[in-house]
């Protein structure tokens, strides 16, 4: 088979592993394996194909080691094993002079990288991104060809080597790596364009290191723990740059006011960077952003006149953490992310436009009505109408907004969270936002809202997180929670005006790990199914964080711009109000507190091992605490104050080791409180108002642990003459001179005695068997019985 030079079976569902023949075809030049389901290692015989010049095995699910013998394909130019599960260390491709690209991203390589590249003059292309090479980096500047470098997302550490002398490098990637130290001088890269430094550890932008890269467009150094001050010479240079990002370091940028930008950018990220106090002025002669992140900038003034006319074709805005105030009255048309979040904003709600999807307007001064969501009316939107996805995001929460919600949520099918907490909102829930059939989380905590919750919510069957505490709704805890909303992790009804029992469907919400029904006139018992909510048995935390992915089109490479939130919870814990968000997660609770619910505390609450927090106060529960009550290990706060229990604090309650915050008083609890550092180590206040109850730490002493000097009369009721000693000796004497007669009377009878000593053990014996066969009897019963 010496005559085959070109074989392509690409993308044909091969499978198993390649076959040893293959090594025959000694005239080969072009192979392609890739894209098929091939496994196990790639073969020794492939080194005998020594006119090779083109391989691909990329994209299959090949393993194990290289072969030693692929040294012999000294024809080699073109080498493609990406995407497969290869291990091991790079081989030594010394002998491989000719080859021009090197591509081996997404495998298992480990080990560190050989220092003979410098010896590869002709290659172009080396990508080994994406594995778990480490160590420091070798001298590639013997590499005079090469065009591309791309080591991102591996373990390698130390500073950077030096770059000079590869003229041709266009696109450096060497981010999610532990790279530190100073940027080395990119000065001899004179023709590179992309240089991606994120996700390491740097500490310094020196201003020779990127300022003479004339070609650069794309430069990304966030996240890194950079600490300069950024100035003119910095960027002065950098006339080709469109994308910029520096975002997460300790940046300071000085300009002075006159100087502008050298160049038209198109993406800038310079999140917690310091750019303030003053609004950022070195960007008013750009005309052609499409993303700008200045979030956490220090800026601490009012959006400038020339702002607006910079932002026509913006698609990202986030100015979010900052100090900026005044009105915000316009927003670019294009736009589909703005956040304006914890600012001083004040005025109407900007008109937002049809096709934005994430909308974060919370902690600002907003005012006014929410009419129509602001939509804008000049695109022909005056019905009131976003476009055909419309946001999936909206956040206008802590505002001054007042007023009824709007009725027309019906045209927002694709919104996933919406958050209209902390406002003045007044009149019922609409029943349009049923209509929600994506939707998973609905906050709308702390406003004036009535009435009772709309059927409608049923619908939306995807609800996994709701807030309606805060407010002045009424009515029964409608049955269709549990029956129509089987994602729901998280139930808020606090400081409501609810009535009437618990449904017993409540219980079907086997993901509930939050359950807030305080502050409400609920009544009757508590259904004996609250042991069903499975999530507060299982261990580990619940997910909590959301996160969006939208691409950002502007970077050369793919780019996702992630937006993540965190549920929030305000919850009564260890007695104090506190603001959950990202620890959310741990909190697994009840609490039914300040209600008029009685009976007797359930055994089936006891079966919800992972339980974090139980809050029964203020209620008319009455009995005993079960004992059961111990096997909450990891229970941290339990409120049982102001009820009508009653008997002794179990004594398992003293193994409850992470119970930080306890309070039992208020009932009629009585006898001794349970011996321990876990019971006995609360303030008096803990066990207040049970009037039965003595022990440590009360002052209240337990008849049995009274001194023995206080037990029966005075030692002045016993007068004893001198001779009382005497007659104690004696009595010891004559109780010795008892106990050894009795003894030795009755073994010195035994030993002396034959007849007698048999009839002893005689009836010892006869006893053992009466024992044994009225066991094997009982036994056998039970046997029969099962």
């Amino acid at each position: 088979m010496t005559a085959l030079t070109y074989l392509d079976l690409s993308s044909n569902l091969l499978s198993q592993a390649i076959p040893q023949s293959f090594g025959r075809i000694t005239g080969l030049t072009y192979l392609d394996l890739s894209s098929n389901q091939l496994s196990q290692a790639i073969p020794n015989s492939f080194g005998c194909m020594t006119a090779l010049t083109f391989l691909d095995l990329s994209s299959n699910q090949l393993h194990g080691e290289f072969p030693n013998s692929l040294q012999n394909l000294s024809n080699l130019k073109v080498v493609d094993f990406s995407f497969n599960n290869l291990t091991g260390s790079l081989p030594d491709f010394t002998l491989l002079s000719s080859l021009t690209e090197l591509v081996v991203k997404f495998n298992q390589l480990d080990g560190y990288l050989p220092t003979v590249f410098e010896k590869h003059s002709a290659l172009q292309k080396l990508d080994l991104s994406n594995n778990h090479l480490k160590g420091s980096l070798p001298d590639f500047t013997g590499l005079s060809s090469l065009e591309s470098l791309d080591l991102q997302k591996n373990e390698f550490f130390g500073n950077l080597p030096n770059f000079t002398g590869l003229s041709f490098l266009r696109d450096l990637h060497l981010s999610n790596n532990e790279f530190s130290g100073s940027l080395p001088d990119f000065t001899g890269c004179s023709s590179l364009e992309v240089l991606y430094l994120d996700k390491n550890k740097f500490t310094e932008w020196g201003e020779q290191s990127t300022g003479s890269l004339s070609s650069l467009t794309d430069l990304d150094l966030s996240m890194n723990s950079i600490e300069s001050t950024i100035t003119e010479t910095h960027l002065s240079n950098l006339s080709s740059l469109k994308h910029l990002s520096a975002s997460y370091n300790s940046l300071t940028f000085e300009f002075s006011f006159e100087w502008l930008l050298p160049f038209q950018i198109d993406s800038l990220y310079l999140s917690s960077c310091k750019l303030g106090p003053k609004f950022p002025n070195w960007i008013r002669n750009q005309h052609s952003i499409s993303s700008l992140d200045i979030s956490h900038s220090q800026i601490s003034d009012t959006i400038p006149i020339w702002f607006w006319n910079i932002s026509t074709e913006m698609v990202r805005l986030n100015l979010s953490s900052n100090e900026i105030r005044g009105n915000f009255s316009y927003v670019p048309h294009e736009i589909v992310l703005i956040d304006l979040s914890s600012n001083y904003f004040d005025g109407p709600l900007p008109p937002i436009p049809a096709d934005c999807r994430e909308i974060n307007l919370s902690k600002n001064k907003f005012s006014g009505t929410l009419f129509f969501l602001g939509i804008v009316e000049d695109r022909g939107f005056t019905g009131g109408t976003f476009g055909s996805f419309g946001p999936v995001f909206l956040d206008i929460s802590h505002n001054q907004l007042f007023g009824a919600l709007p009725d027309c949520w019906m045209l927002l099918p694709s919104l996933g969270f919406l958050n209209l907490g902390y406002n003045n909102f007044s009149g019922r829930i609409p029943t349009s936002i049923g209509n929600l059939g994506s939707l998973q989380t609905l906050i709308l905590r702390k406003n004036k809202l009535y009435g009772k919750l709309p059927a409608s919510l049923r619908n939306c069957r995807s609800l996994g997180f709701a807030d309606f505490g805060f407010n002045k709704l009424s009515g029964e805890v409608p049955s269709w929670i549990g029956e129509d909303l089987p994602q729901l992790y998280a139930l808020i009804l606090k400081a409501n005006r609810f009535y009437g029992s618990l449904p017993i469907e409540i219980c079907h919400l086997s993901n509930l790990h939050f359950l807030d029904l305080s502050m409400n006139r609920i009544s009757g018992t508590v259904p004996t199914c609250f042991g069903n909510f499975t999530a507060m048995i299982r261990k580990g935390k619940e997910v909590v964080e959301h996160i969006y992915y939208s691409e950002d089109p502007s970077f050369n490479r793919p780019t996702e711009y992630r937006y993540t939130y965190f549920d929030d919870v305000l919850a009564t814990w260890k007695g104090q109000e506190y603001e959950y968000g990202r620890n959310f997660a741990y909190l697994k609770m009840i609490d039914l507190s300040t209600n008029n619910l009685t009976g007797e505390i359930l055994i089936g609450i006891t079966r919800l091992l992972e339980l974090k927090g139980l809050n029964l106060s203020g209620n008319r529960f009455y009995g005993e605490v079960p004992v059961e009550i111990g096997e909450l290990k990891v229970l941290e706060s339990l409120d049982l104050s102001t009820n009508k229990f009653s008997g002794e604090i179990p004594s398992s309650m003293s193994g409850l080791n992470f119970l930080a915050f306890l309070n039992l008083s208020s009932n009629n609890f009585s006898g001794k409180i349970p011996s321990g550092t876990q019971l006995q180590g609360f303030n008096t206040s803990t066990y207040d108002g049970n009037t039965e109850l003595c022990g440590k730490p009360l002052t209240n002493i337990c008849p049995v642990d009274e001194p023995i000097d206080n037990i029966g009369p005075s030692s002045s009721e016993y007068e004893v003459d001198e001779d009382s000693s005497e007659y104690k000796w004696w009595l010891c004497i004559g109780g010795v001179l008892g106990f050894s007669t009795s003894f030795w009377g009755i073994i010195g009878t035994l030993v002396l005695n034959q007849r007698w000593r048999h009839a002893y053990y005689l009836s010892l014996y006869k006893l053992k068997e009466r024992f044994y066969v009225a066991i094997a009897v009982h036994i056998g019963k039970l046997q029969r019985k099962v």
